[in-house]
């Protein structure tokens, strides 16, 4: 019995090592690592002008229709007042040519009827028709002019409204791409703004387990700090990406990769767009 108790010590410790050796050299999980990102909306002016004021710092946070900026409004002013006051002498004049047209109309009528009767001349009777139809056209013309100075009172108006640069979101301000009394142009950010709400844990994952993820899955999250957190997967690429291991020799195939998506909770604003995290994919996952 004394012999044999060493041959079991000797027995039980190998099959130890090799439970060891397992599961030290095949993990019930793989761990991926992403970054925290998200879509970034860049707040852009839809003008030139000078940067007249600008009232947020980065960091600050803003809500939806928020003021920002404000380009000077005094051109967009002028042009408004301009069109304003052309609209206003047209429709002075288009009244007076009314009243033009009226008259001619009447004196027209008059003479056709003496011309009918031989009591007037032809002459007479084609100055009062030509004066009838000039005084037509002129209103016809001021009815057009008036709907083209109203055109462009409506785009002023509209360029006007362009001077004040609003939050089309909420978010905070992550960068600022001008200063105040810099000039901007057409389409040039002024500010970035990401939505602490919407971020996001991407990550990239080899072939070989990407057929185990499927969307709403649930994963956990680690930070660097070691906190964890649920992730949901809430989007995987339809193509591979480019490939992590290149097979040189042409005798195996690329490793390629497909990305992940996952969204966790912030509502501590714990997750940092550029942050590295760790998602961690059980391997037991059927």
């Amino acid at each position: 019995m004394k012999r044999k108790l060493p041959i079991l010590i000797v027995i039980l410790a190998a099959i130890g090592a090799v439970f060891y050796y397992t599961m030290a050299h095949h993990p019930r999980d793989i761990v991926l690592t992403g970054i925290v990102t998200t879509d970034e909306v860049i707040v852009s002016s839809e003008i030139q002008g000078r940067l007249q004021h600008l009232f947020v710092q980065e960091g600050d946070a803003v809500t939806n229709g928020e003021l920002l900026a404000v380009i000077q409004p005094q051109e967009r002013q002028a042009d408004l007042a301009f069109y304003s006051s052309s609209e206003k002498q047209a429709v002075a004049m288009l009244a007076q040519a009314k009243a033009d047209l009226e008259n001619a109309q009447l004196n027209y009528q008059r003479e056709q009827k003496l011309y009918a009767t031989g009591a007037d001349s032809e002459q007479a009777y084609d100055a009062a028709r030509t004066t009838c139809d000039s005084a037509r056209a002129r209103v016809e013309a001021l009815d057009r002019q008036i709907q083209a100075a109203r055109a462009q009172q409506d785009k002023a108006g509209v360029q006007l409204g362009y001077t004040e640069i609003h939050a089309p979101t909420n978010g905070i301000v992550d960068t600022r791409a001008a200063l105040q009394g810099e000039v901007v142009n057409p389409g040039q950010g002024i500010v970035t703004l990401i939505n602490p709400d919407n971020l996001w844990v991407r990550a990239d994952v080899e072939e070989t387990y990407i057929d185990r993820i499927r969307l709403g899955d649930k994963f956990m999250v680690r930070l660097p700090s070691g906190a964890t957190r649920q992730g949901t997967v809430f989007y995987r690429s339809v193509d591979a990406d480019y490939a992590t291991q290149r097979d040189v020799s042409r005798t195996k195939r690329d490793i390629k990769t497909f990305e992940i998506r996952l969204r966790c909770d912030n509502s501590d604003r714990s997750l940092a767009v550029g942050m590295t995290a760790y998602v961690l994919l059980p391997l037991g996952k059927p």
